[in-house]
């Protein structure tokens, strides 16, 4: 694709801000929020009937109706003895996990570093948050599950930013961008606007250069310059599932480099990363040394993109692909990293918020950071051997389901 980034990349990391309660709605053991409530844990064969991930662009209108509705229910759901609706502490997850301080033997020295991105545990800690997201919503309406959004789908964005689902583009702010044009974005209008209960908690929607909040509204620069080709190539996806190591795999899905047909590895922003952009849109100046870059969106400030509803589609789909991945010839722990990572990421390292407390997320903006940490359930452990088999946690993707049932009526024919 000739505008993918090939230099820098896509998204910003920077300073965190944690505004949250005790975020029970994480716990394994049964939780009650008012009439809602579901139940978590890793035992195989627990789940009667696995529940199926569609492709969005196969959702019937009940579907959507019925998604948006458990979504919005989240975002004003506040449990007990919280100031966050269950939304928004999925939200504050997501910012500490960007940002961790590790306080364990032989990790005490202060060490920062990210859990949740750019190293090995990106997928299995993803798995690990959409697939409890996904209960909560199903705690809601046990009928609705995550769709999927196939990045080379050209139907998937009318489907997706259509007023009968996720909204459209932003309205109201024009940008101008050399050599390209102007182009408009800015508060989402509809059922996802701030006049219509879709209100983002200053606190945790910060701005990522300059630490100031970014306000109460989400924000699309759908398709703007330079993150502006759709659909993505499908063979750029070929390309990242023909990778045997995983260490390779996984920042080319992920999207931090490309790996060529030759094997040259090439920097930028790709995949999964270019969708946050191709959504949130971005701003690069490139007349200065280094680029400077910018996102504009809600869905280009990575630790509070969960913002936008987009978000859920966009991971599952990675999620989707890995799983694609691990069944075509790299299932198990053989083919993720034992060790040599930093902390968490690991396959048998803890990772947070589910490691009984041994790391703590760092936002150094606020003042007393540990008095604003939930309460996690101290048998609530996760680890990336345990959510390495997706279907183990209950859940399975419909592509899969239909390539299996085609193999068995093929098979039935003779």
């Amino acid at each position: 694709m000739k505008l993918l980034l090939k230099s820098v990349k896509i998204l910003i990391y920077s300073v965190l801000l944690v505004s949250a309660c005790a975020i029970t709605v994480f716990a394994h053991d049964r939780i009650d929020h008012g009439q809602y409530q579901y139940h978590w844990n890793h035992n195989v064969g627990q789940y009667a009937r696995l529940a199926v991930r569609k492709n969005v662009t196969d959702l019937t209108s009940a579907d959507k109706t019925a998604f948006v509705k458990a979504i919005k229910t989240l975002k004003t759901v506040i449990p007990a003895g919280s100031k966050l609706s269950i939304y928004d502490q999925f939200v504050a997850i997501h910012i500490g996990a960007t940002r961790l301080i590790h306080n364990h033997k032989g990790h005490s020295n202060g060490s920062v570093q990210e859990l949740a991105h750019e190293n090995a545990a990106f997928f299995p800690w993803h798995r690990e948050y959409i697939r409890r997201f996904e209960q909560a919503l199903q705690a809601v309406d046990p009928n609705v599950t995550l769709p999927y959004w196939d990045w080379t789908d050209p139907k998937a964005l009318d489907v997706i930013f259509n007023d009968d689902f996720l909204g459209s583009n932003g309205q109201g702010v024009t940008i101008k961008i050399p050599n390209q044009g102007n182009f408009t974005g800015g508060p989402v209008p509809g059922a996802f606007s701030a006049a219509n209960g879709w209100v983002m908690n200053p606190a945790l929607n910060i701005d990522a250069d300059t630490g100031t909040s970014l306000g109460t509204s989400l924000v699309r620069f759908l398709q703007a310059p330079p993150a502006s080709d759709y659909p993505l190539p499908k063979k750029d996806i070929e390309r990242a599932l023909a990778l045997n190591n995983y260490s390779l795999f996984r920042p080319a899905l992920e999207g931090f480099i490309s790996v060529d047909e030759q094997g040259k590895v090439t920097p930028g922003g790709f995949l999964h990363n270019y969708i946050h952009g191709l959504v949130g849109g971005v701003q690069i100046d490139a007349s200065t040394r280094p680029v400077k870059f910018k996102g504009l969106g809600t869905m280009s400030n990575i630790p509070s993109s969960p913002y936008d509803p987009v978000f859920w589609l966009n991971h599952a789909n990675a999620d989707r692909l890995w799983a694609q991945w691990q069944e075509n010839g790299h299932k198990g722990s053989d083919f993720y990293p034992a060790d040599g990572q930093p902390y968490g990421h690991n396959l048998k390292d803890l990772m947070w918020p589910w490691d009984g407390g041994m790391s703590i997320p760092k936002a150094t903006a606020l003042g007393d950071l540990l008095s604003l940490l939930p309460n996690f359930d101290s048998k609530d452990l996760v680890r990336p051997i345990d959510v390495l088999n997706h279907r183990e946690l209950g859940y399975t993707y419909e592509t899969r389901e239909k390539e299996t049932r085609k193999e068995f009526y093929l098979w039935d024919k003779f």
